[in-house]
C-alpha cells in the first residue's frame, strides 16, 4: 500500500518532466518554486484563485498539475474547475485536508522542478 506522498511523487515526476524544454519552462519553474509558500501565506482558495485569474500558460499548467495530482481529473487531464469548486464548497475540516494535500502536491512539483528544470541565468 502506497502512502499519499509516494503517490504524489509518482504523479508529479512526469508532469514536471514534460515541461522540460517547453516555452514556459523558466516561468513555470519560478511559479512552482514559490507556490507552496503562496498556499501557506494566502490560503489554498486564494492561491488557486490567483492561478485561475492569471490565465497564462505557466499558471494554467501548474493549476492542471495540482488538480491532476489531487485526482480532480477530466479526460486524463487535471480539472482546475472541479478542484476550485471542491475548495469553495468544502467544510472547514475538508478545506484543511485539501490545503494539506495541495501543499504536499505542490512540494513534490517544487522538488522535481528544482531537479529537472534548468535555472535561467
Amino acid at each position: 500500500m502506497k502512502i499519499r506522498t509516494h503517490k504524489y511523487a509518482e504523479l508529479a515526476y512526469p508532469l514536471v518532466n514534460d515541461i522540460k524544454g517547453a516555452s514556459v519552462e523558466s516561468k513555470y519553474r519560478t511559479l512552482a518554486l514559490t507556490f507552496p509558500s503562496m498556499i501557506m501565506q494566502s490560503g489554498l482558495a486564494q492561491a488557486i484563485g490567483f492561478l485561475m485569474a492569471k490565465n497564462k500558460e505557466e499558471h494554467q499548467a501548474l493549476l492542471e498539475h495540482i488538480a491532476k495530482i489531487l485526482n480532480y481529473v477530466d479526460n486524463g487531464r487535471g480539472n482546475p474547475s472541479a478542484l476550485h469548486q471542491a475548495i469553495l464548497s468544502s467544510s472547514v475540516t475538508k478545506y484543511q485536508l485539501l490545503s494539506r494535500e495541495a501543499l504536499d502536491a505542490s512540494a513534490w512539483l517544487k522538488r522535481y522542478t528544482q531537479a529537472l528544470l534548468e535555472k535561467q541565468s
